[in-house]
C-alpha cells in the first residue's frame, strides 16, 4: 500500500511539473472530495458525542429504574 501510495504522489509531482490539464482535472476532482470527507467526519463526531451522551443518560435514567422493577419482582417471587 506504502508503494502505491508513494507512487501516486510521483506521478502527481510529474504532472505538476509538466503542466499537463490532467493534474488540473485531478486536483479539482481532489479538492471536491476532500470538502465533502471534511464535512461528513465533522457531522460524524458531532453525532457520535451527541449519541455517546444520549446513552448514557438513558442508560442512567432507565437503568435504575430497571433495577427497582427487578428488586420487586424477586420481592414477589419471594413471597
Amino acid at each position: 500500500m506504502k508503494n502505491i501510495g508513494t507512487i501516486a504522489i510521483l506521478g502527481m509531482i510529474a504532472l505538476y511539473f509538466i503542466g499537463s490539464p490532467v493534474f488540473d482535472n485531478i486536483v479539482s476532482m481532489t479538492v471536491r472530495i476532500i470538502h465533502f470527507l471534511l464535512i461528513f467526519y465533522v457531522v460524524w463526531i458531532m453525532l457520535f458525542d451527541f449519541f455517546r451522551s444520549l446513552k448514557k443518560k438513558l442508560g442512567e435514567k432507565f437503568g435504575l429504574q430497571i433495577k427497582r422493577l427487578k428488586r420487586k419482582i424477586f420481592k414477589l417471587k419471594r413471597l
